[in-house]
């Protein structure tokens, strides 16, 4: 599996391109922008862009989602039906697909919004603003931020500590690093348990 990253600087929103070794097809995670840069990462590598998998309908993770679908005419997965005015596959937790040659999980874990997906593939974990590196998504109320922690606790935590986390802002981490310090994390088990 190979995983390319690309930043999109107006944003500051993290995308990835995704494709099986043998795979000529890609999948991209979020659609904040495409820009000279990835449409030439995309020729370059020879990807023939397929898939789509938003993470969570939030403006900066989805604006760029028409331009796509002109020019490459993707299938786009989402929690919702309907995702910027565009029709979507939509999946579920635990839902699982088999696209570009490559398995993908579907881990819903609402609290950012109540429609964050992440993405499992092979050892790699794409969290979207579910979780970043040291911390958590932003939430509005401190009853989502707790939904949001315990979903992350429940079912990101149990993944292997080696899987690595591509989230959508900052830099990548793994669980292991997560669970040692991540400072949201840590404190909401202080919290709980004193």
């Amino acid at each position: 599996m190979r995983i390319i990253t690309h930043l999109d600087s107006q944003h500051m929103v993290n995308q990835y391109v995704v494709t099986a070794e043998n795979s000529p097809e890609g999948i991209l995670i979020d659609t904040p922008s495409l820009d000279r840069k990835l449409i030439e990462i995309l020729e370059e590598k020879k990807i023939i862009l397929k898939h789509i998998l938003i993470t969570h309908s939030h403006e900066g993770h989805v604006c760029s989602l028409g331009t796509f679908f002109k020019i490459y005419s993707p299938c786009v997965y989402s929690f919702l039906p309907k995702i910027g005015g565009y029709e979507a596959k939509e999946i579920k937790d635990g839902d699982e697909l088999d696209i570009a040659g490559l398995h993908v999980e579907a881990i819903h874990v609402p609290g950012h919004s109540l429609d964050s997906i992440c993405y499992k593939i092979g050892n790699a974990l794409f969290t979207g603003d579910t979780l970043l590196s040291g911390s958590v998504g932003q939430t509005n109320t401190l009853v989502e931020k707790e939904l949001l922690i315990k979903g992350i606790k429940e079912k990101l935590m149990a993944f292997d500590d080696n899987t690595l986390v591509f989230p959508g802002h900052g830099p990548l981490s793994k669980i292991r690093i997560e669970k040692m310090f991540n400072q949201d994390i840590l404190e909401a088990s202080i919290t709980i348990f004193s």
